[in-house]
């Protein structure tokens, strides 16, 4: 079994969750074309892992401009979203319902647990022998919901969806609309008038949101200090601190996986790269499979766009990229085959959860984006 970060640390790493709590709206745009009237034009979306991962890495630079190397985490690991219960004092760690909890196409009261089904359809996707995913009377999942560990240890563990819960629950995140004229320099631009949209974590006496990310930290690196932070666009702040160690711990799926079974959720967006025949690479829905497992079904809510960018210190940018990213709470629904499949998929279920799919990966790239937060999952069970 390999070890999960909060399990051990080796004596070279260790673990920090740190809070970025945004001062106003956030803005964070997926990277396309920002034009008025454009169909495909950009959206705000929440900050992906690399938003985050850029902001700590600043907060860590900050405290020690000229290291060389530069300071920053090992690894990082989210974001989540964070409840600071006010009353307890302490923070809830949260996670996007999983894509394959959907509520009744005839009451939204009662929520369906979809189920692989087999079925006649063909598809143009990448993997043969794909099972439906399916329930009776099941709607589609539209809102961004989210729900706490306790509840995703036992998703994990296989149990039916609690329509109880899940009718209760409400975003956290609201969506701002707002107007204004674009400047060049001091001056009006004529005729840029333009709309843009914010997003706003709840807040009030009860409660207050925040993005959470668990880092690992080389020995000897200490947390950086409590401070603001730029996060996402437009000149946006957020304050970093440190959340301790209270009641904070990825969720811990089953042990055990009859039949072979092993079902991956993902925490973090994932963004995979496969290298084509001619050599070229492209991002795809499918993760690189284990050995000795075939995929079943998936439930992928998506695709996301993805863009990240780094200054060069003059003004200019030094590199910018845009990709395609498989959205948090995504499914993926395995078997593995092979003389003893239970074994197989115990050992690999365990080596794999609360750690990024890609980390272990041959492509610099890959694991750059893996260490940086993109593909964490958690592993389970299904039916």
């Amino acid at each position: 079994m390999t070890a999960t970060p909060e399990q051990d640390t080796g004596g070279q790493s260790a673990p920090v969750w740190l809070a970025l709590r945004p001062r106003d709206a956030v803005q964070v745009r997926d990277g396309r074309t920002f034009a008025a009237g454009a169909g495909g034009a950009a959206r705000t979306q929440r900050p992906w892992p690399s938003t985050v991962a850029g902001a700590l890495g600043a907060a860590f630079k900050a405290m020690d401009p000229d290291a060389n190397p530069p300071l920053e985490p090992r690894t990082v690991r989210g974001p989540f979203l964070g409840m600071w219960d006010t009353g307890a004092e302490q923070w809830r760690l949260n996670f996007p319902v999983p894509a394959d909890l959907v509520p009744s196409e005839s009451s939204p009261r009662l929520w369906r647990r979809l189920r692989p089904r087999s079925t006649a359809a063909v598809t143009d996707l990448e993997q043969d022998g794909l099972q439906w995913l399916n329930a009776s009377d099941a709607g589609s999942q539209t809102d961004d919901l989210w729900w706490r560990t306790s509840a995703m240890e036992g998703y994990l563990r296989g149990k039916d969806a609690d329509s109880g819960l899940l009718s209760e629950l409400t975003s956290p995140v609201t969506v701002e609309h707002r107007k204004g004229i674009a400047r060049q320099g001091r001056t009006v631009r004529h005729a840029h008038l333009y709309a843009s949209d914010y997003l706003r974590l709840r807040e009030n006496a009860d409660e207050e949101w925040a993005f959470l990310a668990l880092c690992e930290l080389d020995s000897g690196l200490a947390p950086p200090p409590a401070g603001p932070v730029r996060f996402g666009g437009e000149g946006r702040l957020a304050d970093v601190e440190v959340c301790g160690q209270q009641h904070l711990a990825l969720p811990l799926g089953p042990d055990d996986f009859p039949g072979g079974r092993v079902l991956m959720y993902l925490a973090t967006p994932a963004i995979w790269r496969r290298r084509s025949p001619d050599g070229a690479w492209h991002n795809s829905w499918l993760p690189p499979l284990p050995e000795g497992a075939h995929l079943v079904a998936a439930a992928v809510n998506g695709p996301e766009h993805v863009a990240s960018a780094r200054p060069d210190g003059k003004g200019d940018v030094e590199y910018a990229w845009l990709r395609w990213a498989v959205p948090a709470g995504s499914v993926y629904l395995l078997r593995f085959n092979g003389p003893d499949p239970e074994e197989a998929a115990r050992k690999w279920a365990l080596g794999a959860r609360r750690r990024a799919w890609g980390e272990d990966n041959r492509d610099h790239t890959s694991r750059r984006l893996a260490t940086a937060g993109f593909g964490l999952i958690l592993t389970g069970t299904w039916t």
